[in-house]
């Protein structure tokens, strides 16, 4: 693993800024772009268009919809800089502040024409869906918003768990694949099993709940629209368009239950029916994680519930805390990599790393936090 380590310019207390090398995500030196210039947007649909990158996660089995769309046009809510981990944290700050008390959703972007210093034209956090990290920070780095759309798409990727592509991983078309470190003058439209991999696991092994939290009726940017599948006020089900539909209980162009289902969606949906009350519909994934079942009422598995907090897990190794397990040698996994080899050297170096991030953060002694570990 690389990991870059650089100052924190604007900062006043010497603070400096730790992420991996393979995080960032680079433009093609051919380009040359300077983008010290605001593009007007013109009307919503236009602004829309920098939202094509839901389609590219249509084949993961991800629908991605927007519910809010924010421009500033007074003032920046923020101070945006040229250094891309700045202009993140600012903006992640800003969103648990701000946007998350007065807008539900599970994933922010923000769009800036400043030039991120270098090659640099998105930063994002890694493992962070469903968060209060959950975001990056992309530049308008060209004036045909598919090319911003696709670096959306890669660092909402980033968000997924993904890392870089390495040279082995393939792509199932020719244009290339949408977690490269690099862009170029084809966008890519499709994810490699490198990242299919990534993000199953991800979605394995952390707290992705959020995920399965339908927005409400009304909650959607645009209004319903038959055919982008998501069910919205006024259709009974929503399969998609008539191309990729493959639904047997959803009629694909009025948006209504075909003939004699009940129900089309739903992990309590089988064949057109619902499940019986107490059937089995999702299974815990971990120690703190419990059981969930149909009721009998509703096609949709119920809300992902888990142990109380406090509860010993993983071999009483860790405690359970809002659906996790957390324990000091997981932490050190998350740090160095999945595949790194736990030395105590290196757990030891883990363990002084949290106490001094613990003091930078709170102003308080090691020994209180000793107290919080035992």
């Amino acid at each position: 693993q690389v990991y870059l380590i650089e100052p924190l310019e604007e900062s006043l207390d010497g603070d400096h800024a730790i992420y991996k090398q393979e995080h960032l995500r680079t433009k093609q030196g051919a380009f040359g772009y300077i983008n010290d210039t605001v593009y007007n947007l013109g009307p919503k649909s236009s602004g829309l268009n920098y939202f094509a990158h839901v389609q590219l996660y249509r084949p993961l089995n991800i629908r991605v919809r927007l519910v809010g769309l924010e421009i500033w046009s007074q003032r920046d809510l923020i101070d945006v800089s040229h250094i891309p981990n700045l202009t993140l944290e600012r903006f992640l700050q800003w969103r648990q502040d701000s946007l998350l008390k007065r807008k539900k959703h599970d994933n922010a972007h923000f769009i800036t024409a400043v030039d991120f210093e270098g090659s640099t034209v998105g930063l994002a956090t890694v493992y962070a869906m469903c968060s209060p990290s959950s975001g990056a920070v992309n530049e308008d780095h060209n004036k045909n918003p598919i090319a911003v759309a696709s670096t959306i798409a890669h660092e909402m990727g980033h968000n997924l768990g993904m890392s870089h592509d390495d040279p082995n991983c393939g792509c199932s078309s020719g244009k290339g694949c949408i977690m490269s470190d690099t862009i170029g003058y084809v966008y890519p439209d499709s994810f490699s099993t490198c990242s299919q991999s990534s993000l199953k696991a991800f979605l394995q092994s952390y707290d992705t709940s959020c995920l399965l939290d339908m927005p409400n009726e009304g909650e959607l940017y645009g209004g319903p629209v038959c055919g982008n599948a998501f069910v919205e006020k006024g259709e009974e089900c929503d399969c998609g368009t008539a191309e990729e539909c493959n639904n047997p209980c959803c009629n694909a162009t009025t948006c209504r239950l075909t003939e004699g289902a009940h129900c089309a969606h739903g992990e309590c949906c089988h064949n057109c029916q619902l499940k019986h009350s107490g059937s089995l519909c999702r299974k815990s994934a971990h120690d703190c994680d419990l059981d969930e079942y149909c009721t009998g009422v509703s096609a949709f598995c119920p809300e992902d519930e888990y142990k109380m907090n406090g509860l010993p897990c993983n071999y009483n190794q860790g405690y359970c805390y809002n659906g996790q397990c957390p324990t000091h040698k997981e932490h050190c996994k998350m740090l160095w990599g999945s595949g790194t080899i736990l030395t105590e050297p290196l757990l030891k170096h883990c363990f002084l790393a949290a106490l001094l991030c613990f003091y930078n953060l709170t102003k308080k002694p090691y020994s209180f936090f000793f107290f919080l570990l035992n």
